[in-house]
């Protein structure tokens, strides 16, 4: 028989991610001040919507980047059917703010990996020289 793990053993809740997001692309203005409030959170500005020590960054990061990416397959799509040109202001918006953003956010999720990778070694360390149970 498997034991589930008690509710107050899980870390994270039943979704698949708990970090806010916006949804759709009501104007160029909006989609930017919705990156903008990211990468406040990212930048410490303001607080984590994930208290994790060890895994903000990670997650926020990683939510974020797939949130642009959403944004980025949205505005092509809408240049595949020519519902916007691709010399308009949405185009210019994903070759710019948007694909900085991306590969900043990319990077933040590359380096809150390595945390946790060097959080866990350091308690391997700890766990081997009896430090900790």
């Amino acid at each position: 028989m498997v034991k589930i793990a008690h509710s107050s053993h899980v870390q994270f809740s039943q979704t698949l991610n708990d970090v806010p997001l916006g949804v759709g692309m009501l104007s160029i203005e909006a989609v930017k001040g919705e990156l903008l409030g990211y990468t406040d959170i990212i930048l410490g500005r303001v607080p984590s919507p994930i208290t994790s020590p060890y895994l903000g960054l990670m997650e926020c990061a990683t939510a974020y980047y797939a949130r642009a990416k959403e944004i980025e397959a949205a505005i092509h799509e809408k240049e595949r059917t020519g519902e916007i040109l691709r010399s308009s202001d949405w185009s210019r918006f994903r070759t710019g703010m948007l694909r900085s953003f991306i590969e900043s956010m990319k990077l933040c999720a590359q380096s809150g990996s390595r945390r946790l990778t060097q959080e866990q070694l350091l308690h391997d360390l700890r766990l081997d020289a009896g430090e900790v149970d």
